[in-house]
């Protein structure tokens, strides 16, 4: 056998650039450690309780067996249920609901889920990268859909890529760290009905926003589920991105195309990590998450403010994000790529180049604050020290 051993969809595509971001840090030499401000890699832990939950879940009898692609029905039943508490949305947990391993999982199967290859799939500009990986890799078509950088980060719809099939939303945004109203997700279902194409609305970081703010779900829109499906993640909520705890929530029979998808790919999320799951979110209520997940949030949110006032003390005036654990700013001079390329050479502080979302982040960077209160303290000493 010759020739290359990757195939051609998979050998025309970039590395990915979180894991490239990483290779390059630990090839970065000097005396300092380097910072890492790159990845959203929640440092703080979770709750005492819920790593209970999965200890003896591990101990019960079954926990060792396998799940089913679509997930276990008391996971299932909980997702619902907080579902009704947070956003007044009533789903079926038996036909439309599925767990995944990993929100990031069932974005980028959906295109295959749902499309045939060759078809043309939206991509927010700037956009999480595996919108458009997941698309590539499905053979199908992305497609960039900007959005508005004077308008609050939203769709400019004026330059919707007409014939397009499917279209990612993100909100609380990553990376720009806006938060769209019910409003806006409105216009997004009316254009969806209006023109047949489907929204996979990545809801993330629904439960990190500041300031008082909460976002809603697209599923609160009547007949949004026709048009749309939904993903959610515990990893940021509840400190546990390596647990790979996420769902897809819509219209039966897109839930069923995806879970059929996965039948053929895995077997499902660990049984005990469900358990545990399910049980962190039976403590949430009318008000909210319980204490210690709003501390969590709390924290971030002051983590965020300490960086934004800080690099505003430097010259570099940066807006608080409404949402995320993000911080978008604009690179001095217009250049991210290159801006970053200094802060990790000169400060061995390492952000990702805003083009890593898209052309239009091509002027930015992104922070990230899943790092220690000192770590933010100590890059904002060494930019002081220029």
């Amino acid at each position: 056998m010759t020739g290359t051993v990757t195939s051609r969809v998979l050998s025309r595509m970039p590395p990915y650039p979180f894991a490239a971001l990483e290779q390059k840090a630990s090839e970065s030499t000097g005396d300092k450690r380097v910072l890492r401000f790159a990845i959203g890699d929640p440092d703080l832990p979770p709750a005492p309780s819920l790593v209970q939950a999965a200890f003896d879940a591990m101990r019960a009898p079954g926990g060792n067996r396998y799940s089913s692609s679509r997930g276990e029905g008391v996971l299932r039943r909980a997702f619902a249920d907080w579902f009704r508490l947070r956003f007044g949305v009533v789903v079926d947990p038996a036909s439309e609901v599925c767990v995944l391993v990993g929100s990031k999982e069932g974005i980028a199967a959906l295109p295959r889920a749902l499309l045939d290859p060759g078809v043309r799939v939206a991509i927010p500009d700037p956009g999480y990268p595996a919108y458009s990986n997941g698309a590539r890799l499905a053979r199908m078509r992305p497609a960039r859909f900007p959005l508005d950088p004077h308008g609050g980060w939203l769709p400019d719809w004026e330059q919707w890529p007409r014939g397009s099939r499917l279209l990612y939303l993100n909100y609380p945004n990553n990376p720009t760290g806006a938060v769209a109203g019910l409003d806006e997700l409105s216009g997004a279902i009316d254009r969806a009905r209006d023109q047949g194409f489907v929204i996979a609305y990545d809801n993330a970081y629904s439960e990190i926003t500041f300031g008082g703010e909460r976002a809603p779900s697209i599923l609160q829109r009547p007949n949004a589920r026709e048009h749309a499906v939904e993903f959610h993640s515990l990893s940021k909520t509840l400190g546990i991105p390596g647990w790979r705890i996420g769902f897809a929530v819509g219209g039966a029979e897109r839930i069923a195309a995806l879970t059929a998808l996965k039948s053929h790919a895995d077997s499902g999320a660990a049984m005990p990590l469900q358990a545990a799951a399910s049980r962190a979110l039976a403590e949430y209520d009318a008000d909210g998450w319980p204490t210690e997940v709003r501390r969590s949030i709390e924290e971030y949110g002051h983590r965020l403010r300490s960086l934004a006032t800080g690099l505003t003390e430097h010259g570099w005036p940066v807006d608080m994000p409404r949402g995320t654990l993000y911080l978008w700013q604009r690179a001095p001079h217009g250049d991210g790529a290159r801006f970053a390329e200094r802060l990790l050479s000169q400060h061995r502080i390492l952000v990702t180049p805003g083009a890593a979302f898209g052309r239009a982040g091509r002027q930015f960077v992104r922070w990230s604050v899943t790092a220690p209160p000192e770590d933010v303290e100590e890059a904002l000493l060494r930019l002081g020290s220029e």
